[in-house]
């Protein structure tokens, strides 16, 4: 097993951010067809892990933990950045139970019930434990493998890779992707010190609170004594946060004995479902942060 090696990246683990010290890295594909990696993405805004099911075996103990992959999706592109803590035998107890509760998300445990695409007869050999998945774009050929022949074509399975940040006309690139896209933890930050402008008169009641209905990231309260659930997603926003919201909406009605609640959802961008979504849930607005970094 390689010794580990410091990397400037961060990951979530237990709730925490925390820096990798691992430049371990893989690129695979994925086929757009069979996966929506947004199903991903919204997972993981509310769980610690996700198990991201593969056709093709790993050696675990050749590598070194956290670790990158760089997930080739179509056109000849690297279109996500994962992390990913650990390798594990794939097993159908991912799609059942507790644990599938944690480490899938919805959709893709309906697809498996109801057997779309042929899922459960597919071969799959292990599944990657990923605790984030960060959009970027590369051309899948401008990496090299980690003994620093070129990369010729998308990999079958996987193939060890430098990190971008080893790879000189890729070291730019890499710079900027961590700062093009907030972590939902920074973007609660963010949003928190820019209440005002959001609505004026708008103010923190609390944080991360935890309910029946689940962790609402901002409960606030404007000026005319009214609550307001705030809920941060700092990728596409899309219909499903919407349900997410009324449910929260719900609870702090039931809680505070209150029927003066309404909900503001804060997007990086409105997905076309969620604008029709909200059009149809008159106490719920939807709003899109900008963040411009030179």
């Amino acid at each position: 097993m390689q010794a580990r090696r410091r990397a400037s990246c961060e990951s979530r683990t237990s709730g925490r951010w925390v820096t990798l010290l691992s430049v371990d890295a893989i690129l695979f594909s994925a086929n757009p067809n069979m996966v929506t990696v947004d199903d991903a993405i919204r997972h993981l805004a509310d769980h610690k892990e996700l198990y991201w099911a593969v056709p093709f075996r790993i050696v675990k103990d050749n590598f070194s933990y956290p670790m990158y992959g760089f997930m080739h999706i179509s056109r000849g592109q690297v279109e996500y950045r994962v992390t990913v803590c650990d390798i594990v035998s794939f097993s159908p107890a991912n799609y059942e139970g507790e644990l599938a509760a944690r480490v899938k998300p919805q959709p893709w445990l309906q697809e498996w019930r109801e057997n779309a695409n042929d899922t459960r007869s597919r071969s799959w050999k292990n599944a990657l434990a990923m605790t984030d998945i960060v959009p970027v774009s590369y051309d899948t050929c401008s990496f090299k493998k980690a003994d620093g022949a070129q990369v010729q074509a998308p990999p079958r399975s996987y193939v060890r890779v430098l990190p971008p940040d080893q790879i000189p006309q890729l070291q730019a690139l890499w710079r900027r992707t961590p700062s093009k896209h907030l972590a939902e933890r920074n973007l609660e930050d963010f949003v928190v010190q820019r209440l005002q402008e959001i609505e004026p008169g708008l103010r923190l009641v609390s944080r991360q609170l935890s309910t029946l209905a689940g962790r609402l990231d901002l409960l606030c309260m404007d000026a005319s004594g009214s609550y307001v659930v705030v809920e941060l997603k700092r990728m596409q926003g899309t219909d499903q946060v919407v349900g997410q919201i009324l449910r929260y909406i719900g609870w702090v009605r039931e809680f505070y004995h209150t029927e003066k609640v309404r909900g503001i959802i804060i997007v990086g961008k409105k997905d076309p479902t969620l604008k029709y979504a909200v059009m149809a849930a008159p106490n719920v607005q939807a709003k899109e942060f900008k963040l411009l970094i030179d």
